[in-house]
C-alpha cells in the first residue's frame, strides 16, 4: 500500500510540474500574441496613412493633356 501511495505522489508531482511548464508556455504565447496584435495595429495605421497619401497625390496631379 505504501508503495502505491508513493507511486501516486510521484505521478502527481510530475503532473503538477507539467501543468506549471504548460502554464509558462501559455503565458509566453499570450505575450507574443499581444505583441503581434500591437505590431499589426501599427502596420495597419502605416498602411492607411500610405493609402491616404497616395490618394491625395493622385488628386493633386493635373492630367498631362491640360
Amino acid at each position: 500500500m505504501e508503495e502505491r501511495l508513493e507511486t501516486v505522489e510521484v505521478k502527481l508531482a510530475y503532473v503538477e510540474k507539467t501543468v506549471a511548464d504548460l502554464d509558462e508556455v501559455v503565458r509566453d504565447l499570450g505575450d507574443r500574441v499581444d505583441a503581434l496584435r500591437e505590431e499589426m495595429r501599427v502596420l495597419r495605421q502605416q498602411l492607411s496613412k500610405m493609402q491616404d497619401d497616395e490618394k491625395r497625390d493622385l488628386k493633386a496631379e493635373v492630367p498631362p493633356h491640360y
